[in-house]
């Protein structure tokens, strides 16, 4: 206090002086007056306390005492004195104002009002270090007029130390930067000292991590309190970092007579030091100062018993050091860690903040700054995402300082010397930013080649990039964040001839697109599709002087190229373009030879190609109003993207919509390709086929009237899928092979293509895979190359499925996820539904869930019945593997029905799909329902429902399972040998071991032990081993393991049972488990038997064998009583018995106890319970 009435009256003729130490001696006088968080307002107070004492110690020992002589300071010294008032006056809130009211207002703004405070005190940091530094020099340099090369020990000598900057700050919470601390500690933990620059632009979360990495655990064990954070925000040059340095090392800046930098360097000598010198680009990129900054970072570098670390703004590092490793500037967060930051800060992660995260492209400091408004009371993600959707970074603009406006993080780059000096940089980055994504080398050599009023571009990119302000991937493409994108396109617009530019450069790349035949062209395209789009939609809103129409002819150029790609295309630029046309003035109608732009039809099931391109071009005159034919081909396109979407109602209204534009234009084939859009769409429901097939042939007769061969051959091949879908593949084949006639003729590879992959699946229908896999070889050698990235896929996927019946499970897997990823991000759940089958045969049940939970999803959205049940039912066929379908084994058969019935529902209201029929009967026979399972399973053969090779022979497997349950081994060995006769035709490996296995297994209750052991190991086993399936290996050794046990072989039979075992618990198969752990109990009573045959019933490995087996037994009741196999619980509980009444052994397991129903004849009346014929 006494100090501050001094300095008032010392410089009694400089206001703003005496205005600092009159707001300093107010809040002193408040200071006992606050009560509402005391605590937090001292600590605030004492600080200030600690900043006037610097700012009048500098003053008090100055000669200069007149308002000119101090003005250099004069604006500091204000806006100090403006910080100071405003947290005078929130102080003064806190005071001991007792009334009711005042308490109230308290508790409700205490937040608002801490945070402010907060924001204050950033403030006054900021401005403290400044005034400090440059008071260092002014206040000791004028009254000498200091002239000295020696800048750095003028200052040092003469400057007073900043006493809070010997503090190191806390540690930051950080997200997903994991990878870079441990690389950097990494770094620092080696012998030898390490100099590591941390680059990045701003926001990016370099300080962060650089004080993530002070505060490391094995650093803070090795350096301890000679860890040295240096800011130099404020820092204009080497001396200003010298000061701080010698400050935080407590080193006397008076009294030395020595060099102060001598003196510094000396001090660090003495021990291990890490020192961090941060936002150093302040003072290196100004040109008065780089050559001191650079001189002095060498001679730090030099010291072997430091540790430097810089971070920069920027992606170039200071030339005079020789850097550990010259680590790449830091980038976004992932999504997962931003949304954890986000989650950290305001505990909300929904779909909203992921959008929020998204949209500032993961940026820390804008995620952090979002997060701080979603963590105001009653403010949610929701209405921060509309509000974003209106005001975008202007959200994250309302701050004072860089770490709380991330437009002025963003104008301080901007605002930098180097790109002062390169005024091409700043006129590009406007006009790139207009670009949402990544820009392509390609389009970065055509820029290069001139821009209108931008004379350098490499020169101007080269300074974007040094800046951070754009960042360079290894393929050369640049990209901009969001909020640097954001940022400029609200204060920084380019020229409009240069925005001209950059719309001829892209409706040029979108026109150009078509051409299929050209893979640079369409690998740009696919780069920057998002780009070509966004300057569309420029055109449309600002067409700077071209034809509406040309636009819109690029536009649709442009959708149907992204959709013949399997791009996650848009319906903006088409809708925005319809919309445009509405109000645009028709054209005169003339008479025309019509030649359309390629049009597309929509997406067809059964991993059928979405229909391809097809290329009008109209034999027949006719006349057409142009601006209304445009009308009914954006509608169409409109109505193919909105079905892909999976928005049916509106892709249906959009479809007729189009019908009625062509008709008024006259445009006969605008309108037939109307009508086949509308029938691919209506063929995915059941319900709506018969009307999609008239449809069909009415798009045909208008194809025939037109004599237009290629649009005719798509409308057989729409008829061909519809009949695919009905499980009519010969009729289906006949149509793909007059649709392919035609696309032949008129030399359309595209549709070609497409008619090949039908085919292919029409000879998977009908268990011809030779024949399917030669027609998907053609389909994917006419795609590659040609842009085609939809009919690829499809030609991957029926590959995939052409290896999944020939038992080659791996390449199926390699072919239909390499399918997926070409169709990524958007989800084919035909293709989710293959790879789960592929999983589901690879035993990998988990993977197989969540991929047919996935496509069950998507076809219930595309109410797609038949795929959506195929789905349930492997759903089911799983949990009935796993033994979760059935609860209790114990039940009536009445009760067992019910519930099978019940779990039915949940998965296929339906369950009439013939395959769901046969796990029907399949699950009776287990649950000892014998007459219930016969008469499903011969009602099905009866009505002969199975119309491929592959359907008859998995039929008459199960028949022949049923009569080898009910011991018929003559009608079951006819039944499975003609089951291996069709899987043979069929070429599936795997059922034909199945089948061998079964052939064994007949054998070896006959009593012929030796054909059973050949048919065993010389096929199954062989088999099934050759295409890695270990649920059929283990049920051969299985088979192999009881003939060992007739034979009295033990030792075999016991090896073979615990590796069958094994195989059966890595695949998953309860039902296999089940039996091995009953064989296997088998085998080891036998084993004890054999002791006590020979007198040593009683010794150590005769009881544990004995008590082995009364384990096995229990597990293998267990397994039985999960999975429902009621006959083989049956039969572990009669064994049981038997052992108990002869030997008197115990067990605890209920499923050894307590008895299940057994069923009989006249109990079977459930069959009307079951909704399931």
């Amino acid at each position: 206090m006494t100090l501050t009435k001094d300095i008032a009256l010392m410089f009694a003729n400089v206001p703003y002086i005496q205005g600092v130490a009159s707001i300093v001696q107010q809040i002193i006088q408040i200071a006992e007056d606050v009560e509402a968080n005391k605590d937090r307002a001292h600590e605030l107070i004492d600080k200030i306390m600690v900043y006037a004492g610097v700012i009048f110690d500098a003053l008090s020992g100055s000669q200069l005492k007149s308002e000119d002589s101090l003005s250099d300071l004069k604006s500091d010294l204000l806006h100090i004195a403006r910080i100071l008032k405003s947290i005078y006056k929130m102080l003064e809130s806190l005071g001991r104002d007792s009334t009711l009211s005042a308490r109230i207002n308290r508790v409700l703004q205490r937040q608002e009002l801490f945070d402010r405070l907060a924001v204050e005190d950033r403030k006054l940091d900021t401005l403290i270090t400044s005034f400090q530094l440059k008071s260092s020099i002014v206040l000791r340099a004028k009254p000498a007029q200091i002239k000295t090369k020696s800048r750095v020990s003028t200052v040092v000598q003469e400057a007073r130390p900043f006493v809070q900057s010997t503090r190191l700050k806390s540690k930051p919470r950080v997200f997903g930067r994991d990878g870079e601390i441990k690389e950097i500690v990494n770094l620092i933990q080696r012998p030898s000292p390490a100099r590591v620059a941390i680059l990045g632009s701003g926001g990016i979360g370099k300080t962060s991590l650089a004080l993530s990495v002070l505060h490391d655990q094995q650093i803070n064990a090795r350096f301890q309190q000679r860890r040295l954070f240096i800011s130099c925000e404020a820092a204009r040059s080497a001396d200003h970092i010298v000061v701080d340095l010698m400050t935080a090392l407590q080193l006397p800046l008076n009294g030395n007579s020595g060099n102060p930098v001598d003196f510094l360097l000396d001090s660090l000598n003495q021990t291990h030091y890490l020192v961090v010198l941060d936002n150093l680009e302040t003072p290196w990129e100004l040109p008065a100062a780089r050559v001191d900054v650079e001189d002095f970072l060498r001679v730090l570098a030099d010291i072997e018993t430091v540790t430097l670390v810089v971070t920069i703004r920027g992606s170039q590092r200071p030339s005079s050091v020789e850097w550990s490793q010259l680590l790449p500037p830091l980038q976004p967060v992932e999504p997962d860690a931003a949304l954890d930051m986000f989650k950290a800060i305001c505990h909300k992660a929904d779909e909203f903040a992921v959008k929020l995260i998204k949209a500032v492209d993961c940026v820390p400091l804008a995620v952090t700054l979002l997060g701080n408004l979603a963590a105001v009371d009653g403010e949610t993600t929701e209405a921060l995402w509309r509000r974003w959707c209106y005001e975008s970074v202007a959200m994250v603009e309302n701050g004072d300082d860089r770490l709380s406006n991330l437009g002025i993080s963003i104008e301080i780059s901007l605002s930098s010397p180097r790109v002062g000096r390169d005024a091409d940089a700043l006129r590009l980055l406007s006009l790139l930013s207009l670009l949402p994504d990544a820009i392509s080398s390609d389009a970065l050599h055509a820029f290069e080649r001139g821009i209108p009023g931008i004379n350098h571009v490499g020169k101007g990119l080269s300074t974007l990039i040094q800046n951070a302000l754009i960042t360079r991937d290894a393929s050369g493409s640049v990209r901009i964040l969001s909020p640097i994108r954001l940022h400029m396109r609200a204060r920084h617009t380019p020229s409009i001839e240069s925005r001209r530019f950059l719309q001829d450069y892209y409706l040029t790349l979108a026109n150009d697109a078509t051409t299929l035949d050209d893979p640079s062209i369409q690998k740009q395209f696919r780069a920057e599709y998002s780009n070509i789009e966004t300057m569309l939609l420029d055109c449309l809103e600002l067409s700077l002087g071209r034809q509406l129409e040309a636009i819109v002819e690029s536009v649709l150029g442009f959708s149907q190229q992204a959709y013949l790609c399997g791009l996650m295309d848009s319906t903006h630029a088409v809708s925005l373009a319809a919309v445009k046309l509405a109000s645009h003035k028709s054209l005169k109608v003339q008479t025309v030879k019509t030649v359309s732009k390629p049009r597309r039809n929509v997406i067809s099931r059964l991993f059928l190609k979405d229909s391809p391109i097809v290329t009008r071009d109209d034999k027949r005159v006719q006349p057409v109003d142009e601006v209304v034919k445009l009308r009914g081909d954006c509608l169409g396109c409109l109505g193919q993207l909105l079905s892909r979407h999976v928005r049916l109602k509106e892709a249906e209204t959009s479809f007729e919509q189009a019908i009625k534009f062509h008709v008024q234009a006259g445009d006969v084939a605008g309108h037939a390709y109307d009508l086949n859009n509308m029938g691919c769409l209506l063929s995915r429901n059941s319900a709506t086929a018969e009307r999609a097939e008239s449809i069909f042939e009415e798009a045909r007769v208008l194809h025939d009237q037109i004599d237009d061969g290629v649009g005719t051959a798509y409308d057989l091949l729409g008829l061909g899928q519809l009949l695919l879908r009905r499980k009519k593949s010969t009729a289906a084949k006949s149509m793909f092979l007059q649709a392919i006639t035609h696309f032949t003729k008129h030399n359309d590879v595209i549709g070609r293509c497409a008619t090949l992959n039908s085919l292919g699946h029409a000879a998977l229908s009908l268990a011809k895979p030779s024949d399917a896999q030669h027609h998907f070889l053609l389909a994917l050698e006419l795609s590659s190359g040609r842009g085609d990235v939809v009919g690829h896929a499809d030609g991957l996927a029926g590959m995939a499925w052409t290896l999944l019946l020939q038992s080659k499970f791996s390449e199926a897997k390699e072919n239909i996820e390499t399918a997926i990823s070409l169709r990524s991000p958007t989800e084919n759940p035909d293709y989710l539904h293959l790879s789960g089958r592929i999983n589901l045969a690879l035993n990998d049940f988990e993977a197989a869930t969540k991929l047919f939970t996935r496509a069950q999803t998507l076809h219930q959205k595309m109410l797609d019945k038949r795929g959506y049940e195929e789905d349930s039912r492997y759903l089911l066929q799983i949990d009935y593997l796993q033994g979760r379908l059935l609860k209790d084994s114990r039940s009536s058969p009445k009760d067992i029905a019910f519930s099978l019935s019940q779990r039915l529902r949940e998965y296929s209201p339906g369950h009439r799909d013939l395959d769901t029929r046969v796990l029907i009967a399949i699950i009776r026979l287990y649950t000892f329902d014998i007459i219930g399972g016969e008469r499903r399973l011969t009602r099905l053969m009866s009505n002969n429902e199975a119309e491929s090779t592959l359907g008859l022979g998995s039929y008459h497997h199960q028949i022949g399972y049923f009569y080898l349950r009910r011991q018929l081994y003559d009608k079951a060995e006819s039944n499975f040998r003609e089951a291996l006769k069709f899987h043979e035709e069929a070429e599936n490996i795997r059922r034909q071991a199945d089948d061998h296995n079964r052939l064994s297994e007949i054998c070896l209750r006959r009593g012929l032990f030796q054909e059973a052991l050949s048919g065993i190991s010389s096929q199954a086993l062989r088999l099934h081993t050759k295409i890695g399936d270990i649920a059929g290996q283990g049920n051969d050794l299985h088979v192999q393991a009881c003939v060992y046990l007739q034979q009295g072989r033990l030792e075999e039979a016991e090896e073979a049972v615990r590796q069958a075992l094994e195989f059966h618990t890595r695949s998953s198969r309860l039902h296999g488990q089940g039996l091995d752990q009953a064989t296997l109990s088998s085998v080891l009573w036998q084993k004890y038997l054999a002791f006590d045959s020979v007198g040593i019933g009683a010794s150590a490995a005769a009881m544990i064998a004995r008590t082995e087996a009364l384990h096995a037994l229990e597990d293998a009741a267990d397994a039985f009583s999960r999975f429902v196999a009621t006959s083989e619980l049956l039969q572990c509980q009669c064994r049981y018995t038997m052992l108990n009444k002869e030997f008197g052994l115990t067990s605890t397991s209920d499923a050894l106890l307590v008895r299940v129903y057994n069923y009989n004849d006249d109990d079977d009346d459930s069959d009307n319970n079951m909704d399931c014929n």
